[in-house]
């Protein structure tokens, strides 16, 4: 369900409330005002290198800086990431971004090297955070202050989490495949999506090119299912479709661990699984 409908409709049953109160004088009830790190735990770049600070409050107004640009991935679940990049209008070198989201509270502030000119984001989504499309800003600062911001569109996508989750993100209208293997073997992904040992892809996007641009993928072993030992995700280019680009964002969680984060591109055309895939392995516990 989309956030701003449902800040709509609390808007709605406040005033309600402060209705009834003035008519019967008895007391209402009402929700506290949903933060960013609700939704964005965490805004990094430069491979995580840089972290983003959260700030208290409304996002300042903008000024006079450059105004920003920015492209990337529009959708991603619950438990994963979403990378992004932010640009000034002209090329313009900026210093400062900050990321927020309409109507709501908080702010990330990220300091970059003097002189960029554009800058990689991943924004991380905590596995609490409910389904729904966030309407995110982006304004970046060239030491005149912040300029008008770009808007984006962030549709996330609720899926299962556990004692282990890895998803996938990507851009573009091609199918990006996930793979995992665990420890004894058994391999989850599109052609076997459910193992003895709990592991289960719960989410398939562009199977054979058949676009629902959801372009997510998620695999999970829920709490108390997964076993001990050693696991390797795969991230594969099932097929090009009509795209020559796909930019993609994998996302590792294990139950009392940091999340493990990798970026990457698949380049050409693929057909088949015949691009070379990119692996990583992890542990649990």
């Amino acid at each position: 369900m989309p956030f701003l409908s449902t800040v709509a409709r609390r808007g709605h049953r406040i005033a309600l409330g402060a209705l009834l109160l003035a008519a019967c004088s008895s007391p209402t009830v009402t929700q506290p005002p949903y933060k960013l790190q609700d939704f964005i735990s965490a805004v990094t770049a430069a491979g995580g290198s840089i972290q983003g600070v959260l700030q208290t409050g409304p996002a300042p107004a903008t000024g006079t800086g450059p105004a920003a640009v920015v492209s990337g991935i529009s959708a991603a679940v619950n438990g994963g990431s979403a990378a992004v990049t932010v640009g000034a209008d002209g090329g313009a070198q900026f210093t400062r971004v900050r990321v927020w989201i309409t109507g709501v509270e908080d702010y990330y502030d990220l300091s970059l090297p003097a002189g960029s000119t554009a800058a990689d984001l991943v924004l991380s989504v905590p596995p609490s955070a409910s389904g729904g499309a966030l309407q995110l800003r982006y304004a970046v600062d060239n030491g005149s202050g912040f300029g008008t911001a770009a808007a984006q569109s962030l549709r996330i996508l609720r899926v299962g989490t556990g004692d282990i989750q890895v998803s996938v993100a990507w851009t573009g209208k091609s199918d990006v495949d996930l793979h995992v293997f665990s420890p004894t073997g058994e391999h989850v992904y599109y052609g076997a999506k459910t193992a003895a040992s709990g592991g289960t892809l719960d989410l398939d996007s562009n199977p054979a090119c058949s676009i629902d641009n959801k372009n997510n993928e998620n695999i999970v072993w829920p709490t108390g299912k997964a076993i001990s030992g050693t696991y390797t995700a795969e991230v594969h280019w099932y097929a090009s479709c009509t795209e020559t680009r796909a930019d993609w964002v994998m996302t590792i969680q294990v139950k009392g661990q940091a999340p493990q984060i990798y970026q990457g591109s698949f380049t050409g055309s693929s057909a088949g699984d015949s691009a070379t895939p990119f692996q990583a392995t992890f542990t649990y516990p």
